[in-house]
């Protein structure tokens, strides 16, 4: 049981018996029992954290992905299982990292593996949690990691806007994760409806089925640039870079994962504050309430 449902369940059960104790309060023996129950109750509750750090996530469905709550279609989950999967992995690497830089070390790394570790019979759904974990701060990141793809989720099943806004604080590759994900619940017409600590979250089916044309109508491009500008610094710990043109502006972005240290010490002491020519990619997310979305990866620089 997830602690989300382990508070709610504990609430219910305060409700219940203090309805029963109103109903039995002038019975002394019974009265009694129910007060140290409600006390018991009280307790236990208290010692749950309201902000609660759990790495685990449980996805609930309906629909065709179900036969009643019996259980849930294996086809439908190794469908859904590999996207979410990046998903979190993407966004562990942004908490972790401040960036989804040094990518191919960040998905390698175990610490973001999940473990499909409930699939009970009589179950619906799914829960996927982060085991067998040394490090405690890794077990941090993952859970807020889940909180902020539930978060992603949910915002894009609300709006054109809150999606845009969101897409803004959320690497590119989450797009296509995020579109593979919510095009399998779709297409079982089904609801989704995610836990994670104290965090939950209720989409109807009509709502997924919104996100996934949100996501798939959002036409992501890429090309690679050069300008002229001077370098203004690089943040090795984040592997981020920012730059300003000749017109004055300022870019900011990601650094190549083929780029490394050596290299970016070396353009730090050569380019630093100087005129140079900035090799860019640059991606573009054209939305189709008509509004674009732009980022940048650092690939070089050489003299002008």
């Amino acid at each position: 049981m997830s602690l989300f449902r382990e508070r709610n369940s504990i609430k219910s059960q305060i409700i219940d018996t203090e309805k029963m104790l109103e109903l039995v309060k002038d019975h002394p023996l019974m009265s009694i029992s129910l007060t140290e129950r409600l006390t018991l109750l009280k307790n236990k509750l208290s010692e749950i954290s309201a902000d609660i750090i759990e790495p685990s996530i449980t996805l609930l469905f309906s629909g065709n992905a179900v036969r009643g709550s019996v259980g849930i279609k294996s086809s439908f989950v190794s469908k859904i299982l590999l996207p979410f999967q990046e998903i979190v992995k993407t966004q562990s690497a942004l908490v972790r990292f401040g960036n989804v830089a040094r990518r191919g070390q960040a998905k390698s790394s175990p610490y973001t593996e999940l473990f499909l570790s409930s699939l009970p019979v009589g179950s619906f759904g799914i829960e996927l949690r982060k085991l067998d974990s040394q490090d405690l701060f890794a077990e941090i990141d993952v859970a807020y990691a889940m909180k902020e793809v539930i978060q992603l989720i949910k915002d894009t099943s609300e709006s054109d806007e809150k999606f845009e806004k969101v897409l803004s604080k959320t690497p590119k590759r989450n797009l296509s994760n995020l579109k593979k994900f919510l095009k399998e619940v779709s297409n079982e017409q089904s609801f989704l409806e995610m836990e994670s600590g104290e965090l939950h979250a209720e989409i109807s089916k009509e709502s997924v089925t919104a996100a996934y044309f949100r996501v798939a109508e959002a036409i992501d491009s890429e090309e690679e640039i050069q300008i002229e500008g001077i370098l203004r610094g690089f943040l090795l710990d984040s592997w981020k870079f920012e730059i300003q043109d000749s017109n004055g502006k300022h870019i900011s972005g990601s650094i190549s994962d083929d780029l490394s240290e050596a290299e970016l010490i070396e353009f730090d002491q050569r380019f630093l504050n100087n005129d140079c020519k900035l090799h860019l990619r640059k991606f573009t997310t054209k939305f189709k309430t008509g509004n674009e979305n732009e980022e940048y990866e650092l690939l070089g620089i050489s003299e002008m």
